[in-house]
């Protein structure tokens, strides 16, 4: 458990690594520099693989376990973006320089997943893939939302009445399918040519 001394051993390593103005710009564009090889890293070309691109779940993952599940219908755009956090909250509570691993299913290459999409559209898909794997797998920072008090909630996901939850039984077939390749993300083993493993830690440094 973090105790008071770590908070204050971080806070006073961030005052010396912004202590003057040199100093704090050298800082910003370290985080940006390394941001961007991230983003690179989770949604660019590969030797092995084309682009990231289209519909994709994707989680994050800290060295204690699994931090959180998304979804997006936008991977290039929205891969690039979460280590930067300027529209995604996650980045500036968890800086990605302390992530571990980052999967990344494009779930619309599974061949289970065409006649869904020309059902649901890939948007319903996507939410309802999101809302299985969160309430399959409980990730800590989907599991509370923050309170109007400046507390937190727990998420009843049982309970839900989105557009995901309503969703979730017409994608079954598809969520095993996903589950298969999320399953991988311990890196034993061969990767599907559906997804992406990246380990943001070795790019930190």
């Amino acid at each position: 458990m973090a105790s008071d001394d770590d908070f204050l051993a971080w806070r006073g390593s961030l005052h010396r690594l912004t202590e003057s103005r040199e100093a704090a710009r050298s800082w910003r564009r370290r985080r940006y520099a390394f941001a961007h090889r991230l983003g690179e890293a989770l949604a660019g070309p590969t030797p092995d693989s084309a682009a990231i691109d289209g519909p994709v779940v994707y989680g994050i993952w800290l060295r204690m376990g699994l931090l959180y599940v998304g979804q997006t219908t936008e991977a290039q755009r929205r891969l690039r973006d979460l280590p930067v956090g300027e529209s995604h909250h996650l980045a500036n509570t968890f800086p990605p320089e302390i992530w571990h691993k980052v999967l990344v299913v494009a779930w619309p290459r599974l061949p289970e997943a065409a006649p869904l999409t020309d059902a649901l559209g890939a948007s319903l898909v996507g939410l309802a893939l999101e809302h299985r794997l969160q309430e399959r797998l409980q990730p800590l920072a989907n599991s509370e939302r923050r309170t109007s008090d400046g507390g937190w909630r727990a998420v009843a996901r049982e309970a839900s009445r989105s557009r995901g939850a309503r969703a979730a039984k017409q994608v079954e077939v598809l969520s095993r399918a996903v589950e298969r390749v999320w399953d991988q993300a311990d890196g034993t083993g061969p990767l599907s040519p559906a997804c992406r493993l990246v380990f943001p830690e070795r790019l930190a440094v």
